[in-house]
Formats: C-alpha cells, sequence, structure tokens
C-alpha cells in the first residue's frame, strides 16, 4: 500500500514557516558531507540537489527555504582564502574538482539555488507573507554571512549590486516622472 500523496499546498502560515524553517537548516545543510563520509564540497551537498529532491517529494515550501539557504551558504563558499584541496567542489566519483570549476560549480549552484527559492516564494506565499518571509530570510542570510570569512565579499557584491539597482531604477522613476509632469504641462498649455 502507496503512502498518501501530500496535499498540493499547505495553509499560509505552515508554508510560511515550513520555508522559513527549511532556510534555517539550507544554510547549515551543504556541511552535512563532513558527516556522510562524503568529503568536504561534496557536489551532492554543495548543490541545487536536496532543493530538487523536495521538489520531486512535492515539498514546495521546504524546497523554496533549503534553496534559498543553499544559496546562500554556496554564495559564501565562492570565497575561500584559497581554491585548493579542502576548498575544492568534490565530485563522487571522480575525486575533487580543478580550482576554476570549483568556483564556476559554487557560483551556478548558488545563483540556481537563489533564484529558484525566488521563483518559488512569489508562487508560493501572498504578499504580505511573502514580505514576512523575505525579511525573515534577510537576517538570517546577513547574520550567517556576518559570521562566515566568506561572507564579507557576497555581502560587498549584494549592497553594490542593490546600489546600482536602486540608483537605475532612481534613474528611470525619474525620467518617468519628468515625462508626465511634461505631460501634464503640454495638455494644460492647450486648455483655454
Amino acid at each position: 500500500m502507496s503512502a498518501p500523496e501530500p496535499s498540493a499546498s499547505p495553509p499560509p502560515a505552515v508554508a510560511a514557516l515550513v520555508t522559513l524553517a527549511a532556510l534555517a537548516v539550507g544554510l547549515t545543510l551543504p556541511d552535512v558531507d563532513l558527516r556522510l563520509g562524503l568529503g568536504h564540497r561534496s557536489a551532492l551537498t554543495h548543490s541545487l540537489l536536496p532543493a530538487l529532491l523536495l521538489l520531486a517529494w512535492r515539498r514546495r515550501a521546504a524546497a523554496c527555504g533549503i534553496a534559498a539557504g543553499i544559496g546562500v551558504h554556496l554564495a559564501a563558499d565562492c570565497f575561500p582564502r584559497r581554491m585548493t584541496g579542502y576548498a575544492t567542489v568534490k565530485l563522487p566519483p571522480l575525486g575533487a574538482l580543478p580550482p576554476l570549476e570549483s568556483y564556476a560549480w559554487l557560483a551556478l549552484n548558488a545563483a540556481a539555488a537563489l533564484l529558484l527559492a525566488a521563483w518559488w516564494v512569489r508562487r508560493l506565499h501572498a504578499p504580505v507573507a511573502r514580505a514576512l518571509v523575505g525579511l525573515a530570510a534577510l537576517a538570517a542570510a546577513l547574520r550567517y554571512l556576518w559570521h562566515d570569512p566568506g561572507g564579507w565579499p557576497v555581502l560587498a557584491l549584494a549592497g553594490g549590486v542593490t546600489f546600482a539597482v536602486a540608483r537605475a531604477r532612481g534613474g528611470a522613476f525619474s525620467a518617468a516622472r519628468g515625462r508626465r509632469a511634461c505631460g501634464a504641462r503640454s495638455t494644460r498649455s492647450r486648455t483655454p
């Protein structure tokens, strides 16, 4: 007899709590490779694979949080003191990847995990819950990155990207506001 299929979506509050709990687990999940004897930075745990397995099991809220946590963890792992030996990604059964491929593996999986988490958070959570989950996730990520030696470059990059996006949007906002103001002036000048 097979197990009953899980419902498509849990209640909103439960989904938000599951996402946040999974995020907390995802921040340290990649390093479970040490306890499993896989070698540090195993490609099995330092990848999107755990989140994809949860999606395959239809655990979307958990997959969303795990993906976010893994994405933050792998982003910090992109900045080791030196990408040699212990820091390189191990691809069972082939062994350690060279430094350049290790950087690429970590960066691509971090980006994919964060994009997957962002996509699922928009699909799973209503706007208010999404904002609360986002703020809690941001706080957890900042706390993790603040204490991780590789976190400082990630924080600097994230800050730079945020600043650039804000400036670009500010410029676009100013241009749009200027066009609206010009349109309003030209409409007023035509009325008698």
